[in-house]
């Protein structure tokens, strides 16, 4: 039988990094992309979290105590979402900083939260973020999140995982944004 592990594959992916899509309708994508940001900190690497359309209000809690562990956390906007601001000029500045996170020197995890949305939504073009993406230094992870990926993301990526919400009591309790 083919072992589940290899260690020669596992050597390879610590040399060039890996790319993870985390996807779907169902809710936690994000979170569980800090929790491997904060896995990543913990090892020592540097890590760092870009908000596609979501605000500053949106993971208060996150922004706010991600400082303090050692997660750089970039929004573009003070609220809830980007609202009337300029989404294509806002998504573009985004990746700008996600270029630059992505070409740091050695071992580093970049979070691009909701890329997928700016992508599906026309604000940034899908070639472009492969190129960012494909360009990174080696080394650097990156994990995508969003809901509705285009084929060419599956393909870029080492890890795929759809989320899909079963069950839905609102936002209530851990589950609320405030």
């Amino acid at each position: 039988s083919t072992p589940l592990y290899s260690s020669a594959a596992s050597d390879v992916y610590k040399r060039q990094g890996i790319v993870m899509l985390f996807y779907g309708e169902g809710w936690a994508k994000s979170t569980a992309a800090y929790g491997y940001a904060l896995r990543a900190v913990g090892r020592g690497w540097p890590a760092s979290v870009i908000q596609f359309v979501k605000g500053a209000g949106w993971n208060a809690a996150e922004a706010t105590s991600a400082p303090g562990v050692g997660i750089e956390w970039y929004t573009f906007a003070p609220g809830l979402t980007w609202g009337p601001r300029d989404p294509s000029f806002l998504s573009t500045e985004a990746l700008k900083v996600s270029r630059s996170k992505l070409n740091s020197a050695g071992q580093t995890l970049v979070v691009l939260d909701e890329i997928t949305s700016a992508i599906t939504n026309g604000w940034i073009s899908e070639s472009t973020v492969l190129e960012v993406v494909k360009g990174r230094t080696p080394g650097a992870n990156v994990i995508l999140t969003g809901k509705d990926p285009n084929d060419a993301l599956f393909e870029v990526a080492d890890v795929v995982t759809r989320f899909k919400k079963e069950k839905d009591v609102g936002t209530y309790g851990i589950l609320g944004n405030f």
